[in-house]
């Protein structure tokens, strides 16, 4: 039997954040399996987002039930995650292609009406 993973989406990140920092904090809520920053690939700098899974249940209830985090003077913004699917920088730079190729269809369509 597969282990339950409880994921959270962390926004607002600051971007002197990295994965070690966001381990850190969310650790005092319980055991943290995870922690990601996303990065954009061509730049190498924090996107301002991140993820952090939690094996326990009671350690993501305890983080949502929280009124606000607040990670090197910065409100963070938690939510929670898709456990769909895993997260990381390889996967996050494929949708953003995605994205821009979707985007520029949108503009191309527009532009023949």
């Amino acid at each position: 039997m597969a282990q339950q993973i409880y994921k959270l989406f962390i926004r607002n990140l600051p971007w002197t954040v990295s994965s070690h920092e966001l381990r850190t904090y969310f650790s005092q809520f319980g055991y943290v399996t995870r922690a990601t920053v996303l990065y954009n690939n061509d730049t190498g700098l924090s996107r301002g987002f991140g993820y952090v899974d939690f094996n326990k249940r009671e350690a993501f209830e305890t983080v949502m039930s929280q009124p606000q985090h607040i990670l090197e003077g910065q409100r963070l913004r938690v939510e929670e995650g898709s456990s769909k699917r895993r997260y990381s920088n390889k996967d996050d730079s494929l949708s953003m292609n995605y994205d821009k190729k979707q985007e520029n269809t949108n503009i191309q369509q527009e532009e023949q009406f």
